[in-house]
């Protein structure tokens, strides 16, 4: 059975429309595309008692294509065989060449399945009741780390682009701040609706000082 989302009692507070849409969630370890109020979350900079609302990535419908991709190199060894066959190359010469290229195809695949799984699970964005944080990280050697403080939002929409994102529900968040970094963009993530309204609820309850 799965465990019910564990909601810090300063957001059980009648108004707060957000809390209705995303306390469902159940994965509670950050692992998912869409996780509210995960329990062992931790990054850089997080002040102690601060809480993390959302952690979001990038819808998985959004990476159909490398997936397809993926799925396509696997395969491509069969057809490769039958080429080889129709053109007239056979015995010794056929498996060798045959085997030769299912490896690189096959190495291929997974070289490009650890690169989009990687940047999936380390490009994310947090909300806390405190700040956003942003983080692009493209390979191993360059990330960017972008962050700033609910009260220094002046807006928040999103858009929802394309039969994909219709179909799947999975869009951009664009928050316009006024720090370092002026705008924020959340990009493919799920439910973005849902993402924009916990924002706008948080940066209320902030310039009320209920957080």
């Amino acid at each position: 059975m799965a465990k019910k989302t564990v909601i810090p009692e300063r957001f059980l507070k009648p108004g707060l429309s957000f809390i209705g849409k995303i306390q469902n969630d159940t994965d509670k370890s950050g692992f998912s595309s869409f996780c509210s109020f995960p329990q062992k979350v931790d990054f850089q900079g997080k002040d102690s008692g601060e809480c993390v609302v959302l952690i979001v990535r990038r819808d998985p419908a959004s990476l159909i294509l490398n997936i397809l991709g993926v799925i396509f190199l696997l395969l491509f060894p069969l057809f490769f065989f039958s080429v080889l066959g129709a053109i007239g190359v056979e015995g010794t010469s056929l498996a060798s060449l045959g085997a030769g290229g299912s490896i690189f195809f096959i190495l291929l695949a997974i070289t490009i399945a650890f690169d989009t799984f990687v940047k999936w699970f380390f490009s994310v964005s947090i909300i806390t009741d405190q700040r956003i944080v942003d983080v692009d990280f493209s390979n191993v050697l360059f990330h960017r780390f972008s962050e700033a403080q609910l009260e220094q939002i002046e807006d928040v929409t999103h858009t929802v682009a394309g039969i994909w994102g219709s179909i799947f529900d999975y869009g951009t968040v664009y928050i316009q701040t006024a720090g370092s970094k002026p705008e924020f963009e959340f990009i493919n993530i799920p439910r973005p609706r849902d993402v924009q309204d916990t924002l706008l609820d948080l940066l209320e309850m902030k310039q009320k000082g209920q957080i």
